[in-house]
Parts: C-alpha cells; sequence; structure tokens
C-alpha cells in the first residue's frame, strides 16, 4: 500500500537539495567538438553557398544566360519552322490517307 504524504513532508524534503554543478571540463570540451564541428570541409562548401554574394551571382548569371537566349532566338525560329515544313510537306507525300478520315463511304 502507498504511503500519503502531507504537504509539509512533501516542501520539507527539498531542504537539502543543492544546485547539480557540471564537470569542471565540460565547456572545455563542449567547445572542443564545436570548434571540430565547425572544421569540417563540407561545412566550408555551405557556408560559402549561403552567402548573399553567392546567390546574387548566381542570380545575375542566369538572367544573363535567359537574356542571350531569348535575343538569339529569334535568329533559330525561322530555320526549325522551314524544317518542321518540309517534314511536314515530305510526311504528306508519303502517306496519302487521313487517319482522321472514316472509310465508310456515303
Amino acid at each position: 500500500m502507498q504511503k500519503k504524504y502531507t504537504s509539509e513532508e512533501i516542501v520539507n524534503s527539498l531542504e537539502g537539495v543543492q544546485r547539480a554543478e557540471p564537470s569542471p571540463f565540460l565547456f572545455t570540451r563542449v567547445m572542443a567538438r564545436l570548434e571540430r564541428e565547425q572544421s569540417r570541409p563540407e561545412l566550408a562548401v555551405y557556408r560559402l553557398i549561403a552567402r548573399p554574394v553567392f546567390a546574387v551571382a548566381i542570380a545575375s548569371l542566369l538572367i544573363i544566360v535567359n537574356g542571350y537566349l531569348i535575343m538569339n532566338r529569334t535568329t533559330i525560329s525561322p530555320a526549325t519552322d522551314e524544317l518542321s515544313q518540309v517534314v511536314a510537306v515530305e510526311y504528306a507525300q508519303q502517306n496519302h490517307s487521313n487517319p482522321y478520315e472514316t472509310n465508310e463511304q456515303p
């Protein structure tokens, strides 16, 4: 059977409690581990990518490449249209039947 404690007994049980103290070298060990983690080579790459200068440079490069491709698209476009027209004409000449026409005669 469980013993029921009074509120005075519970409060008095806390009288001898002291604050917990860490070991003397805990701070040194924690700082050494943090420094070791910071010196990993993978983190150097992530730090480089996370810089705003890097993000602005990549965005500028993408804008320049897109602008170049858009400006040169007009010179490439007519050649592709002519080629697609030639292919369509050759296909129409080889295939006399239209797949959308029914074979039934009225």
